[in-house]
């Protein structure tokens, strides 16, 4: 979830032509289409930032990823950014898990995705998968298929439990040197998830960033605590720009917006 605005229209200069109309479009609110060929309003507080976009989009073309894996898709905003990116380096695989992209997304995400990577210009080769299920039985699905990813971007339901499992499952896919990004530092939940992952996991290291509303970690090697290994962790206090983003977040929340009870706020 993110209420930031579009800010200087210079921000979205690397991108390519259609990449930049299409996120344009989206940052304005502007009706989109859905896998039905309709038209469909969108809401104001399903999307990341362009600043945490374009993160992902340089975390992806620094560190050299082929093939990217994010849990969520909602109306595309960071498909759009992690697809851009592997066109920015010449080719690359995305995939996106969302159970609910035809019910609460109109197919929105999806249908936007599809349609730029298979433009008849397109010259990189870059290739894009939904899967239509939930997270918890996908990211199991895709160990058992080997595959493997240089960074996950984890932004589905936001509740620590289900946060934690989504990390747990993602990061047996994550490659060494790969990367695993959260999103929505604002809430306590991903922080509890981030701060567990400090103090117990020392096979990632944290990656910093100037996104304050992103945490990446980097796998540098293999798990190998002990049967019983636990550290007890600190939960620790947003920032105040974090919790004017809080309390941003939380007067949209209420507004009159048509979102079905209990699916994730994803920011995509």
């Amino acid at each position: 979830m993110n209420t930031d605005t579009i800010g200087n229209l210079s921000e979205f200069s690397p991108l390519e032509v259609d990449f930049r109309d299409a996120l344009l479009s989206l940052y304005r609110g502007e009706p989109q289409r859905g896998a039905d060929g309709l038209l469909y309003q969108i809401d104001e507080t399903t999307r990341i930032s362009v600043a945490e976009g374009m993160t992902l989009r340089a975390l992806c073309l620094e560190n050299g990823v082929t093939s990217s894996l994010e849990v969520g898709l909602g109306y595309g905003f960071s498909t759009l950014f992690l697809l851009a990116a592997h066109v920015g380096r010449g080719g690359g695989s995305h995939t996106a898990i969302d159970p609910y992209q035809t019910t609460d997304w109109h197919g929105i995400g999806a249908t936007q995705a599809k349609a730029l990577v298979n433009t008849p210009l397109r010259s990189a080769p870059v290739s894009f998968e939904w899967i239509d299920d939930c997270s918890h039985r996908t990211l199991v699905d895709l160990e058992r298929m080997g595959r493997a990813f240089g960074l996950i971007f984890i932004d589905g339901y936001h509740r620590f439990d289900d946060v934690l499992v989504d990390f747990y499952l993602a990061q047996r896919l994550c490659q060494p040197g790969g990367l695993v990004v959260f999103h929505d530092m604002w809430l306590e939940s991903i922080q509890a998830v981030t701060s567990f992952i400090r103090h117990n996991r020392n096979e990632f290291s944290e990656v910093t960033t100037f996104c304050e509303n992103i945490c990446v970690f980097r796998r540098v090697a293999d798990d190998r605590r002990d049967w019983s290994h636990f550290i007890d962790f600190p939960h620790p206090k947003p920032s105040a720009h974090l919790l004017r983003h809080k309390q941003e977040a939380v007067k949209l929340l209420h507004a009159p917006v048509d979102l079905r009870v209990g699916h994730p706020f994803g920011a995509h």
